[in-house]
């Protein structure tokens, strides 16, 4: 039984770590996805408190199968209310600060009140507000590619927008960097300089291949037939 409830809440805590990793994630997602995974852990703890774990695949299977009616003894229970609460109080220590109300203006500029906005910058946010143009391109765009738009049009904004998105979030990056820099550079190939390969490998634009080799002079080889 035990055994079934740890699959199941590392198969939960691993599907929170991919949300957390990619090229395009930011504070934002990271935010949503935490705050969405500790209140899952209150109602987990809630459902689990009241004997009920239809949220828990693998103990759920487990209970039918010995015959207990989905019924957990009061060991386990308290167990499994235990182990639900040390992780909500790491990310409570490991995150104290996970407030959005610093982010709602990243989130949507034209559903936020202007008083919640710097003094200095509010005639600049009415402005933006009232934009029409601006409004279409970030219900087209994702808030990575609008804000950016947004610096010559609305400086002071967007530069409040932009420092909030700007922090990496998890190490995700400088590992696939790592990652590919052992597929590159092995032990058969330990003296080969990696930096522009390995700029090419992470580098999300594609390079103009036949640009290079015009760039390139071609060399021939002359065969003395004597």
């Amino acid at each position: 039984m035990c055994l079934a409830y740890l699959v199941d809440i590392f198969e939960q805590l691993n599907k929170l770590n991919l949300q957390m990793q990619g090229r395009n994630t930011n504070i934002i997602k990271f935010v949503d996805a935490l705050g969405a995974f500790m209140s899952k852990l209150e109602n987990w703890k809630r459902k689990v408190n009241t004997k009920i774990v239809a949220m828990f695949e693998k103990l759920t299977s487990i209970l039918d199968i010995c015959g207990e009616d989905k019924m957990l003894s009061q060991f386990a229970k308290n167990e499994i209310l235990q182990h639900l609460t040390a992780p909500k109080n790491e990310f409570s220590r490991y995150f104290p600060e996970l407030g959005d109300d610093e982010f709602d203006l990243v989130r949507n500029p034209f559903k936020l009140p202007v008083e919640r906005v710097p003094d200095d910058c509010q005639d600049e946010f009415l402005e933006l507000k009232t934009d029409s143009e601006a409004r279409d391109m970030f219900d087209e765009k994702s808030i990575t590619e609008f804000w950016p738009l947004m610096c010559e049009s609305y400086p002071k904004v967007s530069g409040i927008a932009i420092c909030a998105l700007r922090p990496f979030v998890s190490t995700y990056l400088c590992e696939s960097g790592f990652s590919t820099l052992l597929q590159i550079k092995t032990k058969q190939r330990s003296r080969l300089d990696v930096e522009n390969d390995l700029r090419y490998a992470l580098s999300s634009t594609s390079p103009n291949i036949s640009e290079f080799v015009k760039a390139k002079q071609s060399q021939f080889l002359s065969f003395d037939e004597s």
